[in-house]
């Protein structure tokens, strides 16, 4: 008893010993993992910064061309109007029409949020508004994606009436060949079938609606919701 006694002092410090170097590793790992993830979270963010840059100046793009889209549309509406009440259509209404329907591609730079979404990082991310806006913005680009096919399915309708009702190749051929004699000598009018203006009119139209009610108020939305992540970024992780 007496030499077991003198013994277990030392157990229990080697114990002791032990137990502490256990835990003061497995806090240390814990600092590095936490440090790692803070890193990462960081390069995350600086990521998103950089991708929501892009994003906007593609979106304002989409804004500068949908406006002209529909300020085309509706000059091409005054127009149909006068060239009712007169029983002819001026020229300008071919052109109006052409420039009405040009088309809006739409594309995000999806690289820093194809990982957020398809590794699990996004579990990173401790400040929850921030996470809150990112999930409300990617729901932002699936809808405009839905609107853009919308508006693209209407807009090649509009293309399809347009090239029965108008002579539209006569302005191309006009600019790419203009001392081609057959541009020269042969003047079609601007107007190939006016039977076929208000059906023209008509389907511009639609996409003028979608356009003003939807694919212009969404787009806006979007440029909007990205600039405040990115400013809440900025203020979070300076």
């Amino acid at each position: 008893m007496t030499s077991l006694g003198r013994t277990l002092p030392g157990y229990l410090v080697e114990g002791l010993l032990i137990f502490a170097a256990v835990t003061l590793g497995f806090l240390a790992d814990n600092l590095r993992e936490s440090l790692a993830d803070r890193e990462a979270e960081r390069a995350y963010m600086r990521a998103i910064v950089e991708d929501l840059v892009i994003d906007s100046l593609r979106l304002s793009e989409n804004v500068r061309r949908l406006r002209g889209n529909m300020a085309n549309a509706d000059s091409m509406v005054h127009d149909f109007i006068a060239g009712r009440s007169i029983g002819r259509y001026a020229d300008a209404i071919s052109d109006h029409g052409r420039s009405a329907g040009n088309s809006i591609d739409l594309v995000f730079n999806d690289r820093t949020s194809s990982q957020l979404k398809g590794t699990g990082a996004m579990r990173l991310v401790r400040d929850t508004a921030i996470a809150g806006a990112l999930l409300r913005y990617w729901n932002a680009q699936e809808r405009l994606q839905e609107i853009r096919d919308r508006f693209e399915v209407v807009r090649i309708e509009q293309r399809k009436v347009g090239w029965r009702a108008f002579n539209w190749y006569q302005p191309f051929f006009a600019r790419n060949r203009p001392d081609d004699r057959i541009i020269v000598d042969d003047r079609p009018p601007a107007i190939r079938d006016p039977a076929l203006v208000p059906e023209f009119v008509n389907v511009t139209a639609s996409n003028y609606n979608l356009a003003h009610f939807s694919f212009l108020p969404e787009l806006e939305a979007a440029i909007a919701l990205g600039t405040d992540i990115r400013n809440r970024i900025r203020v979070v992780y300076p």
